[in-house]
């Protein structure tokens, strides 16, 4: 018992985080339909998985602890190895199989304005690449907060989308600032090209007052 002991307590430490960080409640504030139904099949789905990663962790961790008691450095050296090949390999595989789940939770959650964009970054680069197949879809749900989750991500691979939105014309100009913002943000050579070809050509008032509403938004963030 007292050999299993720290394993045991590791193991409901990390189960009851992560089933508090992936309450439902945190995320369903005014859930409206079938908000509170996708929103608990993600959670789970993330819970599994995180859970399961973590605990792996821990307990190898803890037995690395007890190698270091018991001087046996080599196998502490072997297990310490396996432990960050494990968080970094298995770590990446991870968030990419939960990408899709926190976007469901970003598209579905009823929170406070400040908390929208934090499904995003809980989830990680790879919810980018999710983020970009959508952000075209001129009626995807919290589409203002993707625009901003991108430039948190610095998500470059984006950057053809934004383009395409910056010079629709039958984009709400709010929609082609914001993606003209996160193009100045990311301050690629690709980026720096759309956005000097942009200004080269804005003749018209519309295209004018992208660029004012592009620039304000970069003061207000900066």
């Amino acid at each position: 018992m007292k050999k299993i002991f720290p394993h045991l307590i590791v193991s409901i430490i990390v189960i009851l985080f992560w089933k508090m960080w992936t309450s439902t409640d945190n995320y369903a504030w005014s859930p409206e339909g079938k908000e509170l139904l996708m929103l608990d099949i993600a959670l789970t789905s993330i819970f599994i998985y995180k859970t399961l990663f973590w605990l792996i962790i821990a307990n190898s961790l803890i037995y690395s602890f007890k190698q270091i008691k018991l001087r046996n450095y080599r196998i502490l050296f072997i297990s310490s190895t396996l432990i960050l090949v494990f968080y970094f390999v298995v770590g990446k595989l991870i968030e990419r199989k939960c990408a899709y789940d926190y976007y469901v939770v970003f598209i579905n959650q009823s929170v406070a304005e400040e908390f929208n964009e934090r499904p995003i970054i809980e989830a990680g680069y790879e919810i980018g690449k999710v983020i970009n197949e959508n952000i075209l879809d001129k009626e995807m749900k919290s589409r203002l907060y993707a625009f901003g989750g991108i430039e948190k991500l610095e998500y470059f691979p984006a950057t053809k989308n934004l383009s395409i939105i910056l010079n629709d014309k039958t984009e709400i100009e709010q929609y082609r600032a914001e993606s003209y913002k996160v193009l100045r943000k990311f301050n690629t050579y690709e980026s720096k090209q759309i956005i000097t070809k942009f200004n080269e050509q804005a003749k018209d008032t519309i295209d004018k007052n992208v660029i004012k509403l592009g620039e304000y938004f970069l003061k207000t963030t900066e």
